[in-house]
């Protein structure tokens, strides 16, 4: 009786590990969609210049989230974001 307990035990384990490690996945997908659309966004009130800075930024996010490396996709899609949010530097009169 006791053995069965434990291999119940063992196979909830697995589940529930395997379950949320699905999940961390599918999190970190809708994050690079997520991150990619403020891009998006943010990218539709940016100077020129600020776009022609952020886009290999951007590219290369993009490029590591369809790989499956989302964390480093999600903090190169992070760094174009901030490029083109950041305030453009008017030389001063």
């Amino acid at each position: 009786m006791k053995i069965r307990h434990v291999l119940i035990a063992s196979a909830a384990l697995a589940f529930g590990s395997t379950a949320l490690a699905q999940e961390e996945v599918q999190a970190a997908g809708q994050d690079c969609a997520a991150l990619q659309a403020q891009y998006d966004q943010a990218a539709s009130a940016a100077s020129a210049e600020q776009l022609s800075q952020a886009k290999a930024a951007r590219d290369e996010g993009e490029k590591l989230c369809s790989e499956g490396k989302t964390a480093e996709g999600a903090a190169k899609l992070q760094e174009a974001i901030s490029a083109i949010s950041a305030p453009t530097q008017q030389p001063s009169s």
